[in-house]
């Protein structure tokens, strides 16, 4: 049978439908036809249908009972080097399997004794046998099944002795215990880890499926059976694929087969990575991703290679078990797989092996930081969506505008009464007089705009006094790169605190531009415009731009103000929180450390500053999955903080919700819905009504009850921190539409927006 590129195969997928929807008298006339008009052609599509014929007698794909085993029961109680076999476990295309149990007297084990088929001796498939002999002996990782032995048995069948894994498929274990969505993707992790090994030592499996993939009862996952694997140092010897299957022994199961598999294409390790996606897509939402539909070998063949899955969030039904089996309504389970489920998912299981994942490492990372709420490396790189998640893992309030106009209007008459350098001391009393005159004449315009008898409709709303001061700024002190520089230094603060990233990074470059046209590059101020420049690139989510501005400026400040000085300290910490961004733990965390070192030394333990830090290396540490050394920082953090600032402090209430959060990912859910209630009582006290701070203690409660099992509960804590989230903040009228991520301090305000959106379409389509 020759082999079926895609090319080929896309030519004859058409006829090939053609003809299965015709009877056999019908389809013998029109294949004579065809013969004469395009004989290769028809004699392609002849064997396609023969061996359709073939894979139907033998009711391929069907899901009935398991065939009878075709083993030899004498063999029971036979040796095989120090093992005794005991019973049939199975068989497959290449041989049989059975249950053995060491029987030389040095200790107790139990073993699985895998035979080549008799009939395929001499041939690939026994090739193949043996090669599985060798790479297991090569593979040592706690969730692959280990090679305990091999050799040739006294009839001369060769045979592998391998440790016997007493489990379910991890599709069966998943059900069984109702496992939630998180759940289900760390035990997926746990077999990413295992694939992730093989490709080190350029293994492809190429034969992923449930089956292969068992789940012991303390729910360790282990990974068995690459008898079919592909050793790519060999890869070019390999035969391709027939049409539609492979030679007799099974070198693929057809529902996770990839599209170059099925058409005789190169086999890779992105491979195994549309497997894992197929595996991936199964235990999310309990359907394969061809769908129920398919009914022949040439529709699945079809499907594989021209067909798009659908999302896995859109095939969630009303009364949908998959479902009631991850202990979820559906309406649940659509959300948790909508958004970075569906984007990951449909990432490995891209048609053109190119456009997948790139190893099955970078497949684990994106599943790791779902996992902790971070954003992930395929989700459209946009400025809300990295924000919400830098936001949601650091807690950082945003600053009201109110005060951040303060700030504004401070630095403006700071200039007032700046004195200005020695060098110019015989002009002083002459440039100050003169760039009071200017600022005057600026804050006149400035504020002109709120002039009742030059404005008709509405009050004049902060964001136009700024985008006034900004503009008005840069045109009236054009010939005074000095103040110029420090000017936009003060309005790209001004915007920053405000959320405004992208108005703050154009302030910030020209105030830096300014400074440098003025001979002023490398003074504390233009360095302070540079750290808060970089600062902004993180909040966009720019990491790797921020880390090589950060590592000039920090080399910088090293050498000139020095590695003590406060300035060099706060590059560093922010540095730090670049690199854990980035995921670069390690690193981010010796930093922080030394940041908390400078501080205790240079301000003291109780210092703001010196405890801002232990939260940011607690924060480290939770990425770190460093639960309880996360857990005593924090406890140490916010002792400190109620001892010098007390409970009515934003600070010491950010802290609070943090440590309830780490309470709650190391399983103590009492702990964390005490302290959550305590917090509540406080925040209702001390905070306005609609505060975020509010919003997300309820939310967090919503979590707890969630994973208590209390749903109706947790549904209405999730519906009251909505209602708070949704309530526009009263001190920050920007005249626009409030952008919840920004304006109150944390994405999951977007997140329980969406929920809302979500429910009055529901509600409004029934």
């Amino acid at each position: 049978m020759s082999s079926l590129n895609t090319d080929r195969w896309q030519a004859l997928s058409p006829y090939l439908d053609e003809a299965l929807g015709m009877t056999g008298e019908e389809r013998a006339k029109w294949l004579a036809s065809l013969r004469a008009q395009d004989p290769a052609l028809a004699a392609q599509l002849e064997a396609l249908l023969q061996e359709h014929g073939a894979l139907a007698e033998e009711h391929f794909l069907e899901q009935g009972p398991a065939l009878p085993l075709r083993v030899q029961p004498a063999l029971t109680g036979q040796t095989v080097g120090v093992y005794t076999l005991v019973s049939p476990i199975g068989q497959g295309g290449m041989g049989s399997v059975w249950l053995a149990r060491r029987s030389d007297g040095r200790f107790e084990r139990q073993a699985a004794v895998k035979f080549v088929n008799i009939a395929l001796a001499g041939g690939a498939a026994e090739e193949r046998f043996k090669r599985e002999g060798s790479i297991l002996g090569r593979l040592t990782h706690p969730h692959i099944a280990g090679l305990l032995d091999a050799g040739i048995s006294s009839d001369g069948a060769p045979y592998l002795i391998l440790e016997y894994v007493d489990g379910v498929p991890i599709d069966q274990y998943c059900d069984e215990h109702k496992l939630d969505v998180e759940a289900r993707v760390k035990l997926f992790r746990d077999v990413l880890g295992a694939v992730a090994e093989a490709h080190a030592h350029l293994i492809v499996h190429r034969d992923i499926k449930p089956s292969n993939v068992l789940v012991r009862k303390d729910g360790q996952v282990k990974l068995l059976d690459f008898g079919i694997a592909k050793l790519l140092a060999r890869e070019g010897d390999a035969a391709p694929a027939t049409l539609l299957t492979m030679e007799s022994g099974g070198a693929l199961t057809p529902r996770f087969a990839a599209p170059e598999q099925v058409t005789g294409g190169t086999v890779t390790t992105a491979t195994d990575v549309y497997a894992l996606g197929v595996l991936l897509y199964l235990l999310l939402t309990g359907e394969h991703p061809a769908g129920t539909s398919v009914h022949s070998p040439a529709d699945l063949v079809k499907a594989i290679v021209d067909t798009e899955a659908p999302r896995a969030s859109k095939i969630i039904l009303a009364g949908s078990t998959a479902a009631e089996k991850r202990n979820v309504t559906p309406a649940k389970l659509r959300r948790q797989l909508s958004g970075d489920l569906d984007t990951i998912l449909g990432k490995a299981l891209k048609k053109n092996p190119q456009e997948r994942y790139a190893s099955v490492t970078a497949f684990a990372d994106d599943l790791r930081r779902y996992l902790l709420h971070e954003a992930i490396s395929v989700r459209p790189d946009t400025f809300a969506y990295r924000t919400a998640k830098f936001v949601h893992r650091n807690r950082t309030a945003v600053i009201l505008t109110g005060l951040a106009f303060m700030a504004l209007i401070g630095g403006i008459t700071g200039t007032l009464i700046q004195a200005r350098t020695a060098r110019r001391q015989r002009d002083v009393a002459f440039r100050e007089r003169d760039r009071a005159d200017r600022i005057a004449e600026l804050m006149t315009g400035i504020f002109k705009v709120s002039d009742p008898s030059e404005r008709v409709g509405n009050s004049v709303t902060a964001r136009e006094v700024l985008d006034k001061a900004s503009t008005d700024i840069e045109t009236g002190l054009s010939k005074d790169p000095e103040l110029l520089a420090h000017m936009t230094y003060v309005m790209g603060m001004a915007y920053l605190n405000l959320g405004l990233y992208s108005r703050a990074e154009a302030l910030l470059d020209r105030s830096i531009r300014a400074a440098n046209s003025a001979g002023e590059g490398e003074n504390r101020e233009t360095l302070k415009s540079m750290q808060k420049l970089a600062w902004t690139l993180v909040l966009e989510g720019r990491f790797a731009e921020a880390e090589s501005q950060q590592r000039k400026l920090l080399d910088i400040e090293q050498r000139f103000l020095g590695p003590d000085d406060h300035d060099t300290v706060g590059v560093k910490g922010d540095f730090a929180t670049t690199l854990s961004e980035e995921g670069h733990l390690a690193e981010a965390e010796k930093l922080q450390r030394e940041v908390l070192e400078s501080q205790k030394r240079a301000l003291g333990p109780e210092a703001s500053f010196t405890i801002s830090s232990m939260n940011n290396l607690a924060a480290i540490l939770i990425n770190e999955r460093r639960f309880p050394e996360a857990d005593k920082l924090e406890r140490e953090a916010i002792e400190i903080k109620l001892r010098v600032a007390g409970p009515e402090n934003l600070s010491t209430i950010h802290y609070m919700q943090t440590e309830a959060t780490i309470k709650m990912d190391m399983g103590e859910l009492d702990e964390s819905e005490k302290s959550l209630r305590r917090l509540l009582d406080l925040e209702r006290r001390i905070l306005r009504p609609n505060q975020p701070e509010i919003a997300l203690t309820v939310y967090q409660l919503a979590m707890v009850a969630a994973k208590r099992g209390r749903t109706d509960e947790a549904l209405a804590l999730l519906r009251q921190a909505i209602d708070i989230g949704l309530r526009p903040a009263d001190a920050l009228q920007m005249g626009e539409d409030p952008d919840l991520n920004t304006l109150h301090g944390d994405p999951r305000f977007a997140t329980l927006v969406a929920m809302a959106k979500e429910r009055a379409a529901a509600q409004k389509a029934n």
